[in-house]
């Protein structure tokens, strides 16, 4: 509490004081004073004290209320109550500032602090009837606490439902925080995992054959350094993705918009049209699979083939495109890790109909071939050689495909992956949404 707030809130109460005392002198004895003029005087400071200290004092209203509340029961509980209705004025005016503060205190206090104050208050404004009911019965007075309840309850809606509000919408920041982590993990991990498993591979292989035939270790360097400046690349995009306010398509609410400078009009008429910035590069989709298949062929012992449709390009969207480029990236990463010694991997696309509404979908399979011993297939790196490098993954790893599934199931398709043919094959089949024109007849 700050010392204006402090120095007001001494204010305030000998202003109650003075107020108590001016009564009592008025109607001669503390006895003759109106009946529940003290907590409504003690009610009325709170609130002149909130209304001066606002908005800090919204922090702090949760224990004064508790006291406020607390002498007002005391005042239900051991006064002696008016003869005619009339008397109960005041006791009628603290109630109402009694809900206000209520109000406030369910808006803007802590959880806990609320619920206590809210039960001590609610009570206080449940019972001040109590005592004035004319031959009271238990029907009778629950009947007055059932009606009293209704302005508490009143009064906790309107400071709570904002409240809630407020909440679901931090709730939905977080979740969609969360969900542009776990985005740019994913593409971390589809990507610059890829990258760096062959930069891996490369640099172990060409260790091992750089004594043998010095040769064959500078094509191994240059593919180890195009596979860093995709890696890098990969790298920059997701970078400027966290940087950029407008890099994945969500806008803050609370990002200004920035205005453009004012033209002047000789100009106006010259001004070419604004373009949106090129900063971010588009995913990568599926007619960047041949360069794809070829630095992978290039990087290892591993011989991939790509057997795609000349129309795939058009009939993708952008995300059935970027899924099925993610989907091998994926594979050949884990073919790279967990079967360095298959010698062959064959990635196929092809038209298919999804299994529910039968419209039309592409089916991406890749498949190896069982682990061999076989002879060298890339000069200077053999599969056993490519068996040594291999990866320790102990405790590492194993989110990749389990990412690809819900990544897939996402976007309308359906994954499926499992040994086939001594090696092993991933399959999906993900729904088009761009149906292919059809021929004329």
């Amino acid at each position: 509490m700050t010392r204006r707030d402090l120095t007001l809130a001494v204010i305030y109460a000998a202003t109650g004081c003075a107020a108590l005392g001016a009564l009592t002198l008025a109607y001669g004895t503390k006895s003759a004073v109106p009946y529940g003029a003290l907590p409504a005087i003690a009610a009325a400071t709170l609130l002149l004290w909130t209304l001066s200290c606002w908005p800090r004092s919204r922090d702090r209203l949760a224990r004064p209320l508790a006291l406020v509340g607390g002498l007002s029961l005391i005042t239900t509980a051991f006064s002696d109550p008016p003869a005619t209705p009339a008397g109960s004025v005041w006791r009628l005016a603290e109630m109402a500032v009694l809900l206000v503060l209520l109000a406030v205190v369910a808006r803007w206090a802590p959880i806990r602090q609320a619920t206590m104050v809210g039960a001590v208050a609610g009570a206080a404004v449940v019972a001040w009837t109590l005592p004035l009911v004319p031959e009271p019965s238990l029907l009778s007075l629950a009947g007055a606490a059932a009606f009293w309840s209704l302005p508490v309850l009143g009064a906790a809606v309107i400071g709570g439902y904002p409240r809630l509000v407020e909440h679901r919408r931090c709730r939905l920041i977080i979740e969609a925080r969360r969900s542009q982590q776990v985005e740019l993990a994913r593409d971390l991990h589809d990507f610059v995992a890829h990258d760096i498993s062959g930069i891996v591979a490369q640099a172990q292989a060409a260790r091992f054959v750089a004594e043998s035939d010095p040769g064959q270790a500078l094509p191994a360097l240059e593919r180890i350094e195009r596979a860093g400046l995709n890696a890098l690349a990969s790298m920059d995009r997701t970078v400027r993705m966290l940087h950029e306010a407008n890099g994945n398509g969500i806008e803050r609410p609370d990002t200004p918009q920035p205005k453009p400078p004012p033209l002047r009009p000789q100009a106006q008429a010259s001004h070419p049209p604004l373009t949106p910035p090129a900063d971010i590069e588009p995913l990568p989709g599926v007619d960047q699979l041949p360069a794809l298949i070829d630095r992978f062929t290039s990087a290892g012992a591993t011989e991939a083939r790509l057997v795609m449709p000349s129309d795939a390009l058009g009939s993708l969207s952008r995300e059935t495109s970027s899924t099925a480029y993610r989907m091998v990236v994926e594979a050949l990463t884990n073919v790279r890790r967990h079967a360095p010694g298959a010698t062959r991997v064959e990635v196929t696309l092809t038209p298919a109909r999804t299994a529910t509404d039968h419209t039309p979908a592409i089916e991406i399979q890749i498949a190896n071939n069982a682990t061999t011993t076989a002879t060298t297939v890339t000069p200077g790196i053999t599969p056993t050689t490519a068996s040594r490098i291999r990866r320790k993954r102990d405790g590492h790893g194993g989110r990749g495909l389990t990412a690809l599934r819900e990544r897939i199931h996402t976007a309308g398709g359906t994954l499926s992956y499992g040994p086939y043919e001594g090696g092993w094959r991933v399959r999906a089949v993900l729904p088009q949404t761009r149906t292919l024109p059809q021929e004329p007849s």
